[in-house]
């Protein structure tokens, strides 16, 4: 009897992971459907997500949740409902749907710790995911634009001559897909430094292939920062010389293949790049026009808002009446929006985390590259795609049981 509901409690845990296997294919055909995505609005994504939610809540429900958790999340929900009153205005539901996308992690987090300490989640599950992203991720770059369904990633006049550069699939935003390629580049490149097999070559060559495909300057740093790391991470171990000669050989030729087969699309990257570098100058170039929106929004925050509005944000609002879009570097947009205290609430929720499980191996490295590229970068703790992904990685600074030697 103990035994057959203990293969019930699994098989509804095998819906939590099947919902979260899906999500590139989710998120794939919402930006088929929508033309690009919609996350404002009530879409595919935004739909799946809140499914995700729902099943998370009954499963605090069944099995129970940890005080702290509870404590936390009722007081940071709180927090949001005052900060949605205090600054209401026109575009409250778009502020509600952002908020939204900045728990979802968080609640995604508090469910598998959850459930893991039930023991109905273990790290094997958490194996199964990141393998399969590693592989459907990239899938879906590539054969959409084998396909021709696709779409630039540059395309809306944003470019030199208002031409389409880079692409980015079926995916609404490339800041979110960009990060999770990287962090999966992160996974193979610790796979493949491991164990060098045809399947982990092959898992290389499509997320390094769809990371040249996006043509996002960033991306290209970040996953040649992390090639650098593994080299010189590994300099004096003998044992793994072929493994790097492999690798390197793998890099080279996917780089060439790359070249050859896609000649006009880097042209037009490298254009792109020239353009608004002669146009901004180095640090706005660098920083695609982020750093030069700081000084004026934060301007306008203390003079319209005064040290209130640094300590509870402005909500929406600084998005319409400064700039007319996020700084899109997630540190300071929160702090834009929920000023220092709603800063606390999340960052410490986070920091936390890490600090309490920093020697797993794997995760705790991508915890650490997921805030240098949410500061940097954004669209990680506030976007739809990113969060899902976000609250996997997080999960695995828990549940993993690989440690540092």
């Amino acid at each position: 009897m103990k035994s057959s509901q203990n293969t019930n409690k699994k098989k509804t845990v095998y819906i939590y992971i099947f919902l979260l296997w899906i999500l590139p294919i989710m998120d794939s055909l919402n930006g088929f459907i929508n033309g690009g995505g919609n996350e404002n609005g009530l879409s595919l994504g935004i739909v799946y997500r809140f499914v995700i939610v729902i099943v998370s809540i009954f499963y605090w429900l069944i099995y129970g949740i940890n005080k702290k958790y509870l404590i936390y999340f009722f007081s940071l929900c709180t927090f949001l409902v005052i900060s949605m009153g205090i600054n209401n205005g026109a575009d409250s539901f778009s502020y509600l749907t952002l908020l939204f996308k900045l728990v979802l992690p968080i609640i995604i987090i508090i469910t598998i710790d959850s459930l893991a300490k039930k023991k109905l989640f273990r790290k094997e599950y958490l194996t199964f995911l990141m393998n399969s992203w590693t592989i459907i991720f990239p899938l879906t770059l590539l054969l959409a634009y084998v396909l021709g369904i696709g779409f630039s990633t540059y395309g809306d006049g944003t470019s030199m001559g208002g031409r389409n550069v880079g692409f980015k699939g079926l995916y609404f935003a490339q800041n979110d897909i960009s990060y999770i390629i990287d962090i999966l580049y992160l996974y193979v490149m610790n796979k493949i430094f491991k164990h060098v097999s045809p399947r982990t070559i092959f898992e290389y060559l499509m997320v390094l292939s769809s990371s040249l495909l996006m043509g996002l300057k960033g991306n290209y740093l970040i996953i040649i920062l992390i090639t650098i790391a593994f080299l010189l991470k590994y300099e004096s171990s003998l044992s793994r010389n072929f493994q790097k000669i492999l690798l390197f050989m793998s890099i080279v030729l996917s780089i060439l293949a790359f070249i050859s087969f896609f000649t006009n699309e880097i042209n037009q990257i490298i254009e792109r790049w020239q353009y608004f570098y002669n146009k901004n100058g180095l640090i706005s170039f660098l920083t695609s026009t982020r750093s030069d929106r700081l000084a004026p929004t934060f301007s306008w925050l203390f003079a319209n808002y005064g040290i209130v509005g640094l300590l509870c944000g402005s909500g929406y609002n600084y998005t319409n009446i400064v700039i007319s879009k996020f700084i899109e570097m997630d540190l300071f947009d929160i702090i834009l929006q929920l000023g220092l205290i709603g800063f606390i609430f999340v960052y410490g929720f986070y920091v936390k985390l890490y600090l309490n499980n920093r020697n797993v191996v794997f995760y705790s490295t991508a915890f650490l590259l997921t805030l240098l590229i949410s500061t940097l970068s954004g669209h990680v703790f506030e976007t739809a795609l990113s969060g899902v992904f976000l609250g996997v990685i997080c999960s695995g600074l828990i549940i993993s049981e690989e440690k540092k030697i």
